[in-house]
């Protein structure tokens, strides 16, 4: 695997661009002037290096239990664990955020649960103009094929709605930092297209054979 460069954002946030092989998310460093804020782990050897590099206090946020977000976690230090109940039930250990938790600091950091059809649990962590989402955004795989639970989405898109951000940041996407208004567009467009007594929503049409995003 070639290793990939870190990313800086501003002059607070930096992320290490996901993988593919091995399959490993995007992990996210905000520097506070109290800690390092570090948003999912990864499951990739550079991803657990890169965590290792970060000095002093580190404080660490899970957004959902997936491999790929989570698997890295026995294999770096930190000071804080931030996790959802359910994904707990994989950590053994951190503290659940029920709601939203709010740290004051420079910058402000702040947790916020999602509901998603992707997985059960899923937090997303915000900063500033940006709220980085993982996965929680996305849909749920089922014998290949792709769909929302209408339910959830529709809490999903009331929860992204009411974030004071001007970009969500997705996980795995090409385009990492999409614009708050136009993910926002996209959800209602797919929500729009529930059926009378239906509790999913198909969405094989926004997917290529591989289970990439079309363009």
């Amino acid at each position: 695997m070639s290793e990939s460069t870190l990313i800086k954002i501003n002059e607070y946030i930096s992320y290490l661009p996901a993988s593919e092989q091995p399959l490993s998310c995007d992990i996210v460093f905000i520097k506070t002037d109290a800690c390092t804020w570090i948003f999912d782990v990864g499951m990739c050897s550079q991803a657990a290096e890169e965590i290792k590099k970060i000095e002093g206090k580190k404080n660490i946020v899970i957004s959902h239990f997936h491999p790929d977000h989570i698997l890295n976690l026995p294999r770096v230090s930190y000071d804080e664990l931030y996790v959802s109940s359910n994904t707990k039930k994989y950590t053994f250990k951190g503290t659940v955020v029920s709601g939203q938790m709010s740290f004051t600091g420079v910058p402000e950091v702040k947790i916020v649960e999602l509901p998603s059809s992707h997985a059960k649990g899923c937090l997303c962590l915000l900063c500033g103009e940006y709220a980085f989402m993982g996965d929680g955004t996305y849909c749920k795989p089922i014998k290949g094929h792709h769909f929302y639970n209408a339910q959830l989405l529709q809490e999903m898109i009331k929860v992204m709605e009411g974030l004071e951000v001007k970009y969500f940041c997705l996980s795995h996407e090409k385009n990492f930092i999409q614009n708050k208004d136009a993910v926002i567009a996209l959800y209602k467009d797919i929500y729009s297209r529930r059926e009378p007594n239906n509790p999913r929503i198909n969405v094989e049409d926004y997917f290529n054979a591989d289970g990439s995003v079309k363009e």
